[in-house]
């Protein structure tokens, strides 16, 4: 047997051994902020406590089903009472869910009352549940399994490495674009569940440290490099991505109202406020990267050329619009300004489309995660605590195949 087989039946071995249900991590998931109200339901029954240890139970849990909370001067509104305090948890008595305003998810509820005045809704979940929704709602359940689990693996290892990230605002991760979309108990499919189960605690790590695990819908056939997110690491490069499939957003064309685009540019700090949409004269593109994205975007105003960054100008004109950077074709037509360019996101890490492409090719999530951060290495998740991290014994990756 070569070393390079025994490597992938060790590493096999290592991702299906399930972590002991102590070795879970908890995570904090900003569901909603600045809310007015917020209802929380459970079939079962709630619990609702002070957020803190020890304390005791504020409603009977019996016959509590549904709770409305508001902010309230001074504390929390809850259920028609006042409560002196700035965080309650809500937990089901019963079973494992729990709705916020419509959505199921696992985990209980943390309400806290922000600096605005208003409440922030937080998911208080172990890690393995959380990933059960993020991998389903990330990508397709159709998704080939090798692809699910290089998404479950990569998304694991994001989420750790964010834990503690927004400590002072009191949670660690978005729901949502910003980190991972979240879309709760709707999002979980039994080809996710075994995804997640198979790669229980794997996460990935380079050198002594977790690896950046970023990760985009689709590279447009070429991956970015890390600098692209302010991120330099060896095993974030720009590189051909011949697995990237043809899809809706291989290819796409666009057209944004330029008094959107002035408008939020401004917003953003991008140009001086007060710029007119009839000030500019023309909008071509400036120099690119090693992966043909976009580094600057060059406005012709009647005082003078402004060079915009190439994210600036994708986010102003409306990132669902504008999918990505690497923009092939750029120019001003009237009072609109017409973009087409390839992929969608950032392209920095692992391309969910070319992931999914390496499977229907045949090849395992070894490959898949080795091709887009070559170099890494796999391990369990023996042990996190917020001010200590404790691995065991890393394992590395099977070569490409």
């Amino acid at each position: 047997m070569t070393r390079l087989a025994l490597a992938a039946i060790t590493v096999l071995t290592c991702i299906t051994t399930w972590l002991p249900a102590s070795a879970q991590t908890t995570l904090r998931v900003l569901l909603l902020r600045h809310q007015l109200q917020t209802v929380v339901a459970s079939a079962g029954g709630l619990v609702v406590r002070p957020f803190q240890a020890g304390a005791q139970p504020l409603l009977t849990p019996d016959v509590t089903t549904v709770i409305d909370v508001r902010p309230q001067a001074g504390g929390l509104l809850l259920a028609g009472t006042i409560q002196t305090m700035d965080k309650l948890l809500i937990s089901p008595l019963t079973g494992a869910t729990v709705t916020v305003d419509g959505e199921s998810y696992r985990g209980s509820v943390l309400i806290e009352r922000d600096a605005e005045g208003g409440i922030s809704v937080i998911d208080v979940v172990e890690l393995e549940d959380y990933l059960y929704s993020v991998v389903g709602s990330e990508v397709a359940a159709s998704t080939p399994a090798s692809a699910l689990q290089a998404q479950a693996v990569v998304a694991r290892t994001y989420a750790v490495a964010h834990l503690g990230a927004h400590e002072d605002l009191g949670f660690d991760l978005r729901a949502g674009d910003q980190d991972q979309a979240y879309n709760g108990i709707a999002a979980e499919s039994a080809p996710v569940v075994n995804a997640v189960d198979a790669t229980r605690g794997v996460v990935m790590l380079y050198g002594d440290h977790l690896a950046s695990a970023y990760y985009s819908a689709c590279d447009g056939g070429y991956t970015s490099d890390g600098r692209a997110l302010n991120d330099p690491q060896p095993y974030l490069q720009a590189v051909r991505d011949p697995y990237c499939p043809m899809s809706p957003y291989m290819q796409w064309s666009a057209s944004v109202p330029l008094t959107d685009l002035i408008a939020g540019l401004a917003a953003r700090g991008a140009i001086a406020q007060g710029v007119a949409a009839s000030e500019v004269r023309g909008v071509r593109p400036g120099p690119v990267d090693a992966s043909g994205r976009l580094q600057t975007v060059v406005l012709g105003l009647r005082g003078g050329d402004v060079s915009v960054a190439g994210t600036a100008f994708r986010f102003a004109a409306g990132a669902r619009l504008v999918k990505s950077t690497r923009i092939t074709a750029l120019h001003l037509d009237g009072d609109l300004v017409r973009v087409s360019g390839e992929g969608y996101g950032h392209g920095v890490g692992m391309c969910q489309l070319g992931a999914r492409g390496m499977s229907e090719a045949g090849l395992g999530v070894y490959a898949i995660l080795d091709f887009y951060y070559p170099g890494a290495i796999l391990t369990q998740l023996a042990s996190y605590e917020r001010r200590s991290r404790a691995f065991a014994q890393p394992l590395r990756i099977a070569a490409r195949r």
